[in-house]
């Protein structure tokens, strides 16, 4: 008894002198989850989650709400109207991935203030110029489309961080990709490059690279001297050999080549090379 008495009264010291540092807990965004529910609370509403519903034009009633930051419409049916996205000056995020939609629409590309845009899983053939216009995008994921190729105002959108195109027909990057400098993390994977992009060449602090599933065979040595490079996932492409300097990859903590046709000799000196990466064969 004295014994838990002494652990009690020493945990309360530590908290009085301020041994922990003070945490606060995770903002929760006053959330929705019908136009009802926010349009009782319009003035407090920060997400908007119609996830799987029957949309029809989104309502008008949205552009009273001065906190809507965050737009959930994954997998909503039979939407008609976008039209009042322009006015919504607080949104950052818009989820429209899984909506059947045969092209982004255009009021999409009007909400300038936009954050994170995930449209995946539409199959749209074709990404238009206006996706140039959307400059505060630090998120794109248009995983699981039908792009065959990016349209050159892509390089316009410069606060890029994060760039997800998983699952499209992607044979090759546009030149002006180079121009996203502070783009960390870009997903290829299962697209049809056949060689590594020549414009990830520009990009100082790309950290995540995913080209797996995809037919390339050689790895450039420009691509030993990204200085940030953290995560190569190659598994699945026919890599047989890389560059005979690794010494540049000193940040490397993660090398993927599995069901790459690497011949042992060539795991070893890998190996030896990358002593501090984990390499999975």
């Amino acid at each position: 008894m004295k014994k838990s008495v002494l652990i009690v009264s020493m945990a309360g010291l530590l908290v009085s002198t301020g041994c922990f540092k003070h945490r606060e807990a995770p903002h929760r965004p006053v959330t929705a989850t019908t136009v009802a529910d926010a349009v009782s609370k319009k003035d407090a509403v920060e997400r908007l989650n119609l996830s799987g519903q029957a949309i029809g034009a989104l309502s008008r009633d949205l552009a009273s709400m001065p906190k809507l930051s965050e737009l959930w419409l994954r997998d909503s049916k039979e939407i008609a109207s976008l039209a009042v996205l322009p006015s919504l000056k607080a949104l950052r995020t818009l989820d429209l991935s899984g909506t059947q939609l045969a092209n982004i629409p255009r009021e999409v590309f009007e909400a300038g203030s936009l954050q994170q845009l995930y449209f995946a899983g539409n199959g749209i053939a074709a990404l238009p110029p206006a996706i140039g216009d959307l400059t505060k995008l630090d998120y794109l994921n248009l995983d699981r489309n039908q792009l065959s190729a990016l349209p050159p105002e892509i390089g316009k959108l410069t606060s890029l961080r994060w760039l997800r195109l998983n699952g499209n027909q992607l044979s090759a990057l546009p030149a002006e990709v180079a121009n996203l400098k502070i783009l960390q993390r870009v997903y290829l994977r299962q697209n049809k490059f056949t060689a590594v992009p020549e414009s990830l060449k520009g990009l100082p602090l790309l950290e995540d690279l995913n080209l797996s599933g995809n037919a390339v065979a050689a790895i450039p040595a420009w691509m030993t001297e990204l200085p940030k490079l953290r995560q190569l996932d190659l598994e699945g492409c026919p890599v047989a050999k890389f560059p005979d300097n690794l010494t540049g990859w000193k940040k490397l903590q993660v090398l993927s080549l599995v069901r790459c046709p690497i011949a042992d000799a060539e795991k070893a000196r890998l190996r030896a090379a990358l002593p501090k990466t984990h390499i999975a064969f």
